[in-house]
């Protein structure tokens, strides 16, 4: 096993070490911390949840004169359109993305601007998502189910995956402008 072990670190570059360790880390960190002390309070999974069904909530006002909110669930002129779920409140990805952040070597305040950022981007594309799933599911759109598996999980990934390569890259001097 050991001699496994061994040559499995001779075939991963040395400078991809730190991150893969640094992930293994965070991945079992997260994990353990989530598992067990965070999610049996609900903490931030309630809250969050209860955020995003708030944004929702009140974008959907724009769209139509009712809307009320019962339990986790957003009626629209007294129709349930749609169930925010602790799944649905963008959490994981936050942490997915936050993560990669911190395996990419870099200075505390380009990871804190790139984190709030990234955190905050998501958080309103997740608000956008719901809202249009809401109202897909109202309207009952033929595409809703497609938007909802499919489709809107491929904007917010796209927009994470850009905010990750515009993190890694390097600065340009003003020399090669």
């Amino acid at each position: 096993m050991l001699i496994a072990a061994r040559k499995i670190k001779e075939l991963i570059p040395a400078n991809v070490r730190p991150f893969l360790l640094r992930g293994l880390a965070l991945v079992v960190g997260w994990n353990l911390l989530y598992h067990l002390l965070l999610a049996p309070l609900g903490v931030p999974d309630n809250q969050l949840t209860a955020a995003v069904q708030f944004g929702t909530a009140k974008l959907l006002t724009l769209l139509y004169p009712s809307i009320e909110l019962k339990g986790p669930s957003v009626f629209i002129n007294g129709i349930q359109s749609i169930n925010i779920a602790p799944q649905c409140n963008g959490l994981e990805l936050m942490v997915l993305y936050v993560g990669f952040i911190i395996c990419i070597p870099s200075n505390a305040k380009k990871m804190l601007l790139y984190s709030v950022a990234g955190i905050t981007v998501i958080y309103i594309l997740n608000i956008i998502r719901c809202t249009l799933l809401g109202a897909m599911y109202y309207e009952q759109h033929a595409l809703a189910d497609f938007a909802h598996h499919y489709a809107f999980k491929m904007v917010v990934y796209a927009a994470v995956f850009y905010g990750w390569v515009l993190y890694a890259r390097k600065p340009r001097l003003a020399s090669e402008a």
